[in-house]
């Protein structure tokens, strides 16, 4: 059974990938959901980090993936600088 929450996975760089988790008490339809999430990473491959989502938590039913591409880096907005950086002070 899955939890419903949205999930991303992101490289942001070579070989560091992150993932993005919806709460799974946040308000549903509201504006961003990654206002209502926690980042985890960074992890060496997807796989790694694809890994440490089914070790550590619900199924959310579903994700979607960006890896990095050198011709259109990724640039994280605000919301999603302000998750990466709290991902890399968290110890998984």
């Amino acid at each position: 059974m899955s939890t419903n929450s949205e999930c991303m996975f992101v490289e942001v760089e070579p070989c560091a990938w992150y993932y993005v988790l919806e709460e799974y008490d946040a308000p549903k339809n509201s504006w961003d959901w990654r206002e209502h999430a926690a980042a985890y990473g960074p992890f060496p491959t997807m796989e790694t980090a694809y890994r440490h989502l089914h070790d550590n938590h619900a199924n959310p039913g579903g994700y979607w993936s960006t890896a990095y591409d050198p011709e259109n880096p990724y640039k994280p907005d605000e919301v999603m600088t302000r998750l990466i950086e709290s991902a890399k002070k968290r110890r998984w």
